[in-house]
């Protein structure tokens, strides 16, 4: 593992991936946008499957990971390209199920959730109940803004009154923000963070957690020897991550740090701009690349 601000910049995988016996993509800011595949990441994805490196997926999505499969193949991103998905909503929604977790065990059955329709495949087969009011909730469940535009004020007063309850929240996105179709939006763990801020109690799946790498390598057993790089763009969840369970990680820098990189998508940042916010955020990265691109 790279440490500190010693690190190669390359221009594509090809350079490198000679090194590797498999990768672990994420998805949002490094595969797509939310809306459409970047030009380069099916090309990509093909290349590296014509190389004979397995491909697994781990993103930071608030859903179970069939409904990310499902929307990848509506994007035109082939089911062939890759092997496990395991997107962090199927991480606590294994865990809502099992109720084997004691935070979880002592959840009750009636939540309310916070999060676009879009998301209700974590109540799939649940025995839970949906309330639409805080004052009847056991607990919340946070996976997004309910409108993609709202800011984290919009919920302050939902939170005040959680809190007095002192409900348990859990947020199967540890995200902050996120680019969708150019525009940037929070996510559900702006809002967790705001909740944990006044003192509430939330539970976080997902990246930079170990147990979301724990999970997706249980699925992708490569083997103990097995050499693995995971390739992301957010410094505080997939390079977090990465540093955390010791894997050789790619920041495509054209993501979600690009505007204060000031390096669009497919262009290498000055080298001084990048080692300053390494330095401030405290990460270590072995590559830097533009855009995940072969």
């Amino acid at each position: 593992m790279t440490v500190g601000t010693s690190y190669q910049m390359i221009n594509g995988l090809s350079e490198v991936i000679e090194q590797y016996d498999a990768v672990i993509l994420d998805l949002w800011g490094v595969v797509h946008d939310g809306v459409t595949p970047y030009p380069s990441s099916i090309p990509a994805m093909r290349a590296l499957q014509n190389a004979g490196v397995p491909v697994a997926l781990l993103s930071n999505a608030p859903r179970r990971s069939s409904v990310v499969v499902a929307r990848m193949e509506d994007m035109g991103i082939a089911r062939d390209l890759y092997g496990p998905a395991v997107a962090s909503g199927e991480i606590a929604y294994s865990q809502l199920l099992a109720r084997t977790d004691p935070w979880y065990a002592k959840l009750g059955r009636r939540v309310m959730s916070v999060g676009p329709v879009r998301d209700m495949s974590m109540f799939e087969g649940q025995d839970i109940e949906i309330v639409k009011d805080v004052a009847d909730a056991d607990w919340l469940l946070v996976t997004g803004p309910n409108d993609d535009y709202d800011a984290v004020s919009v919920y302050e007063d939902l939170l005040h009154a959680a809190k007095a309850r002192d409900l348990p929240m859990l947020c199967p996105n540890p995200d902050r923000e996120v680019i969708r179709g150019g525009d940037r939006i929070i996510c559900a763990g702006a809002i967790a963070a705001r909740y944990e801020v006044l003192g509430g109690n939330v539970r976080w799946e997902g990246k930079p957690l170990a147990s979301a790498y724990d999970f997706c390598l249980q699925l992708f057993d490569k083997g103990p020897d097995a050499k693995l790089l995971v390739v992301g763009d957010s410094l505080s969840t997939d390079v977090a991550g990465s540093n955390n369970a010791g894997l050789d990680v790619a920041l495509v820098t054209g993501g979600i740090h690009a505007e204060e990189l000031g390096a669009p998508r497919g262009t290498l940042p000055e080298k001084g701009k990048l080692d300053a916010l390494l330095n401030a955020t405290g990460r270590s990265i072995t590559y830097a690349v533009g855009d995940f691109c072969w």
